[in-house]
């Protein structure tokens, strides 16, 4: 099924949004974007949940994906960006888009030293509810992770000491 142009600029839009909202710390607005009962997912390079800290990296629900992110991301500064969207209509009210995604994250006050840049893939479903398109379910895969060797250092620490990110 040809997805209409209107279906694919007004996801797109959003998707953009979704970015944004993280890189400016706007996580109140992931309200505008998604369902409240959506399923937020990121998996590391062999599919396995990503671990951030104690907390692994599946959200149940809108809500609990802004309470984890807002607190991880705020001494981090960001850039996500995304490649176009491979769409599939699913139905005249679900669509299934593929993402391509590079992201960097820089914690404050280190002049770069601590960081890590990843790129992947995001496959999403959103779905039509009163008129917009909603994200029903996102699920990134990274195909690769690059930190900085104080980051890998870091990580290591908080590992073995159990630390938490958040």
């Amino acid at each position: 099924m040809a997805i209409p142009p209107e279906v694919a600029l007004a996801i797109t839009t959003r998707k953009a949004k979704y970015g944004r909202f993280a890189d400016l710390k706007q996580w109140e607005r992931y309200h505008e974007i998604a369902l409240p009962d959506a399923f937020f997912g990121y998996y590391d390079t062999d599919g396995s949940p990503i671990r951030l800290g104690k907390t692994s990296a599946t959200f149940p629900s809108t809500q609990s994906f802004i309470s984890f992110f807002s607190k991880f991301f705020e001494r981090l500064d960001s850039l996500h960006n995304f490649g176009p969207g491979d769409f599939e209509m699913i139905s005249s009210e679900e669509v299934k888009v593929i993402w391509a995604l590079e992201d960097q994250l820089f914690l404050k006050g280190t002049a770069g030293w601590v960081s890590l840049r990843g790129g992947g893939y995001y496959t999403e479903i959103w779905v039509k509810r009163d008129g917009d398109w909603w994200l029903k379910d996102l699920r990134m895969r990274r195909t690769y992770t690059r930190t900085s060797f104080l980051t890998a250092v870091l990580f290591l620490l908080f590992a073995l000491f159990g630390v938490s990110l958040v």
